[in-house]
């Protein structure tokens, strides 16, 4: 009788144990969620329309897709999973015409775009802005059509000046 009674202890105990584990993991992950939401609609100055939040435990990632307004087009934020951090803001579809405002000492995107169209005159195909793990920078990263040729334009995000324009 001890023995049935110990087991049935154990096993409440351990359906206790695994539904305080669930509940206290669920609300972190919501939390994060509404900091990264808070974060992007931050940049955007609250414009934008969210499209998706989804977090990816693999890579370690939260993604918060975004329709801009007007004729905007769909944006793409990356997070860190646990710390929030920026990791890259990336242009899905045209048009390129919107702002938004990294912080943290970066330029604005509307800065770098006409820093990248002044190098390089032609049609913007896609946009991010990510740390070069080379040199520790941010980076904004134009692909830009001119004249049947594609061009990459590189700028350094802080300071907004021109890193390299390859063909």
């Amino acid at each position: 009788m001890l023995k049935q009674f110990l087991f049935f202890l154990s096993l409440v105990g351990l359906i206790f144990f695994a539904a305080c584990s669930e509940n206290t993991l669920e609300p972190n992950l919501n939390n994060e969620q509404d900091a990264v939401i808070s974060k992007t609609t931050s940049m955007t100055n609250g414009s934008a329309a969210i499209i998706s939040v989804s977090s990816n435990q693999q890579s370690n990632q939260w993604e918060v897709r975004i329709d801009m307004p007007g004729d905007g087009g769909l944006v793409k934020f990356e997070y860190t999973i646990g710390g929030n951090e920026l990791r890259q803001i990336r242009g899905l579809t045209p048009s390129f015409n919107y702002e938004i405002e990294p912080g943290n000492g970066l330029i604005s995107y509307s800065s770098a775009r006409v820093a990248a169209l002044n190098a390089v005159d032609g049609n913007i195909l896609e946009w991010k802005l990510e740390k070069d793990e080379s040199d520790n920078n941010w980076q904004y990263r134009f692909e830009i059509e001119s004249a049947g040729n594609n061009f990459e334009v590189r700028i350094n995000a802080v300071t907004g000046t021109i890193l390299r324009i390859k063909n």
